[in-house]
Formats: structure tokens, sequence, C-alpha cells
């Protein structure tokens, strides 16, 4: 079964179902959840994501159905979806083989175009650092994060702890916490298959931006996105980055109060 984490499970309101961004984890959803107590939060890893050994079949179609099992199992008939980057596209595969289960669905700095239609969509394999002085890993997560100067500073000690843990101890030395072949077949998936919906009238559909680190075609692939989802809302976050669930939370949260009703 795929890992997962519950946030305000006692709530008996609607359950928001949260998908993280390539490369990250379950928890990085932890303080939107705090914004969210009116809501019952489940955050699910990626398959061979946050050292899980026992995944060997990391397509997007077989996660989708063990998403699916796992909402069986927690007895989730209907919930609202949102999705930070390779997330995004994800929620929407799900919603087009069960949307008598999805309420909404949100987009989080991804999922609102095909990357196939863009030239250079494909940048090559990925790799993974492997770091042998903890000093070190510190150093460069620092400077990361440093560089995103409109963070806020309570948001960079929280992101720098984050980071810290997407790292673990293994063989002397640092590594990544995801199976490079999880990472690769994932990404080349949203590469090759068109996973974007057409929005009918009945599903709110709304699209998170991060106002920093914008691509020049930005504003080329919302205009497609809202000729196509001509009922859809696009909000732009101020001061955020691409993990919009950590970088701007409290913003992240007022948007989807405003959505999820």
């Amino acid at each position: 079964m795929l890992q997962y984490i519950q946030y305000n499970f006692e709530q008996i309101g609607p359950t928001i179902i949260a998908i993280p961004a390539l490369g990250e984890r379950k928890e990085i959803f932890e303080e939107l959840a705090k914004d969210l107590k009116e809501f019952r939060f489940l955050a699910i890893d990626l398959p061979g994501h946050n050292n899980t050994s026992s995944q060997n079949d990391f397509t997007i179609e077989t996660y989708v159905k063990d998403v699916n099992k796992l909402l069986d199992y927690l007895s989730i008939s209907k919930a609202h979806f949102i999705g930070n980057s390779i997330g995004a596209w994800i929620i929407q595969s799900y919603y087009k083989s069960h949307p008598e289960s999805v309420l909404s669905i949100t987009l989080m700095d991804g999922g609102h175009y095909f990357p196939g239609d863009y030239e250079n969509s494909e940048e090559g394999e990925i790799k993974l650092p492997i770091i042998e002085k903890f000093e070190d890993l510190k150093m460069a997560i620092k400077q990361q994060v440093d560089s995103m100067d409109k963070l806020a500073s309570s948001k960079k000690e929280l992101f720098k702890n984050y980071m810290l843990n997407n790292f673990i101890f293994k063989d002397g030395v640092y590594v990544h916490h995801s199976n490079l072949n999880a990472l690769n077949t994932l990404s080349r998936a949203i590469d090759k298959t068109n996973y974007c919906i057409q929005q009918s009238n009945e599903l709110p559909l709304l699209l998170l931006l991060a106002d920093q680190g914008r691509e020049n075609s930005e504003e080329e692939k919302i205009n497609s996105f809202l000729t196509l989802n001509k009922h859809a809302t696009v909000e732009s976050i101020h001061n955020s980055y691409h993990f919009l669930p950590i970088t701007n939370t409290s913003d992240v949260a007022k948007h989807l109060k405003l959505h999820l009703v």
C-alpha cells in the first residue's frame, strides 16, 4: 500500500487528497494542513519516494489505481484533489479514471499545459546527489533557500528543515530519499502523455501559480489553459516559489478555502 499521512483526521467534513511534486515527500503539506483545520487532509507519497523499496512499478497509471485502492481502504468516496507540480498532472489522470470521486481540482504550479507541446521539455535523465559530509549538505540547502529572496524568514527555516529531511544517511553518505528509476519514469510520463483535462462546467478547477521563477512561456500556457477551461480560476500567489504548499502557505490556504466550498 502507498505511504500516506492523515492530518486533521478527527474532522468529519470534506477530505482533501494531496499529491506532492516530483522528488518531494508528503510532509511538504504539513503546514498547509494546519491552516485547513476544517478539512480532513490526506497526503500521499509518490511511488518510489520517501525511502520506499517495495515498489517496482512507477507508472502514473498504476499509481492512480493504488490511490483509488487507498481511498477505498479509508472509506473515502469523494474528495477535493490538490497536486503540486507533477502532482497536478497526476490528479487530472485520477479524475479521468474516477470522475465520480472528485469534488474539485486544484493545480499548484503545474498541470496546466502539456510539456510535450513545448520545445526542450525533456531535459534528459535526472541525477541525484551523493553528499559525504552533513556540513556540505546543510550548506548546499542553505544556499538554495537563501537564493529565494522573496521567501519570508520564517518560511526559510521551515523549508531548510524540510529539505534536510529529504536526505537519508546510508552506507556512510547522504542520499536523496527518491528512487532514481521512479523519478525518471514519472518525469518521462508527463512529457509523453497529455494528462490535462478539459474542464466541464460542473467541476471546480483552480490553478495557483507561484509569482517567482516563472518561465517566459508562462502567459502562453495560462491562455491556452483558460481557452480549454473557460470556467477555471487562476490566481497568482504573492512571494511564492514552485513548492507552493510550503513557500506561502497562508495565501494558498486562503484561496483553497474560497475554492473548496
